[in-house]
């Protein structure tokens, strides 16, 4: 994709999933990634630098943005894949499930966005793509604290697009449908109605990792000059019904 080679890019979320497979993609497109986790990723393809953070502590992800600066010679994009899930009856979820869950992706990237802001904002140009989720535009039961947190997420992004766009940084909110990762297997095994919701693909499959790595790879490619502040929707129809 055009404008991709050499572009310095921190992923997060990046041990497994759909963040190791952004890590991958980009690389293959000649990007420079800092592949980042709770814990530094050990097996991740294709990046040029391993870090460890916990994006809900300010310190830490200060630290993150200022550790992939260093070990990339600069800084141009964040990709971020943080997230968690807690799956249960919204009158059952526990006051610290809810707050782990917002705190990882809403706060996670807010932290990580601010730590990064004043870079990116001072070399006049940027890419941000946030993660959403099918959960972030329509119902998801048994999901209330994870769509309260990615449709925060969503408006989140869209607010520093429309406030960040004049100044040279693009941000925008990637919303996957179900994807085959690790976090899909363990809410497919709590869901009572999995077979119902898998059937309800229009598309009849999820999606792979890699496919939605490919749209994060657009979004902060030169070829998405013109996307600022979206919901980008990749989720195989799911929405569509």
């Amino acid at each position: 994709m055009r404008g991709l080679s050499g572009r310095k890019v921190l992923v997060t979320g990046a041990a497994g999933g759909i963040g190791a497979a952004v890590v991958e993609r980009l690389a293959e497109e000649g990007a420079r990634v800092a592949a980042a986790d709770l814990h530094e990723p050990v097996e991740v393809g294709g990046a040029a630098a391993r870090l460890g953070a916990d994006v809900t502590d300010p310190e830490d992800a200060e630290r993150l943005v200022a550790g992939a600066r260093e070990a990339l010679g600069g800084l141009d994009a964040l990709v971020l894949a943080a997230g968690i899930h807690y799956v249960g009856p919204t009158h059952e979820t526990s006051v610290a499930d809810f707050d782990r869950v917002v705190d990882v992706s809403l706060r996670g990237t807010w932290l990580t966005c601010r730590a990064a802001l004043p870079g990116l904002l001072g070399q006049g140009h940027g890419w941000i793509v946030t993660f959403g989720s099918t959960a972030a535009l329509v119902g998801a039961p048994r999901l209330a604290a994870y769509s309260a947190a990615k449709g925060a997420v969503l408006n989140f992004t869209r607010s520093i697009g429309a406030e960040y766009a004049r100044q040279g940084v693009r941000a925008n909110c990637l919303c996957p449908g179900a994807t085959e990762t690790p976090l899909l297997k363990q809410l497919m095994a709590e869901r009572p109605d999995a077979d119902e919701f898998r059937n309800a693909q229009p598309i009849g499959r999820f999606a792979t990792p890699e496919e939605i790595a490919g749209v994060a790879a657009y979004l902060v490619s030169d070829e998405a000059s013109f996307f600022v502040g979206s919901a980008v929707v990749c989720d195989g129809g799911f929405t569509a019904v």
